[in-house]
């Protein structure tokens, strides 16, 4: 904040992981990842973050949009598995939509949902744009296993995934092999040194937030749009049937 001069004219605090119970009631700003609100109740002064959009691969794939370079978009195929203890279903769900509303620049209209309690799901849905959207859910990845995911989007001219073809897990850029055993580095902002790949994309949510806090009411606005998306998702399973998503992005 001080080396560009942002000024910020309150206390904050940045939750990574979790939320206190007296984070809702202190005089601090708390920015939090959107997904942790689920299980609490947002609060005035609690405000959202989707640092999944600071990441550079959904940063290029949404450039590819809305410059046209591929267009119109026809179809978006996605899928995140976790082991479900730092991710839960939910909270898979809700990364996963507002990557599909907002690297599609439409919001979601209707969903279908079948899922099997809250181990896994699969939703398809349908944009404004009439693009069509299937997202694969799961959380029964063992114990420990690091998130695996995919995002893929589909265009009469072009196509773009975040993965390379036929890659099923994400290369590092740096492998370690010691007595010690085994580690993986992969490529993070010099300016953020020592965070790893997540949180140094909350960070940076964050910074930009605390840099133009005039968008907080929508950030808060585009938490409920997406805590509505998920609790459609499981209106959907449990009714089996095709649920229409009221009002907009």
């Amino acid at each position: 904040m001080e080396k560009y001069a942002v000024d910020v004219s309150q206390p904050w605090r940045l939750a990574s992981n979790a939320l206190r119970s007296g984070d809702t009631q202190d005089e601090n700003l708390v920015l939090a990842n959107g997904r942790l609100l689920l299980e609490n109740e947002p609060k005035a002064r609690v405000v959202p973050l989707f640092p999944w959009r600071e990441e550079r691969r959904f940063i290029e794939l949404k450039s590819m949009v809305d410059t046209r370079t591929i267009t119109p978009l026809l179809m978006c195929r996605f899928a995140c598995l976790t082991d479900g203890v730092s991710k839960p279903l939910a909270a898979v769900l809700y990364r996963e939509f507002d990557l599909i509303e907002w690297l599609s620049g439409a919001p979601i209209t209707s969903l279908y949902a079948v899922s099997n309690g809250l181990r896994c799901a699969n939703i398809v849905a349908r944009l404004a744009s009439d693009a069509l959207c299937s997202v694969e859910a799961s959380t029964a990845l063992p114990a420990g296993s690091p998130p695996v995911d995919r995002h893929e989007l589909i265009a009469r001219r072009g196509v773009a995934s975040d993965l390379a073809v036929d890659t099923q897990i994400p290369q590092s850029s740096v492998y370690t092999f010691t007595a010690g055993g085994s580690e993986q580095h992969r490529d993070t902002d010099a300016e953020l040194f020592g965070l790893n790949a997540e949180d140094a994309s909350l960070a940076r949510a964050a910074f930009g937030v605390l840099s133009d806090p005039t968008q907080i009411p929508d950030l808060q606005r585009r938490h409920d749009r997406l805590a509505g998306l998920v609790k459609n998702t499981f209106d959907s399973s449990r009714q089996g049937r095709r649920i229409h998503v009221e009002g907009t992005r």
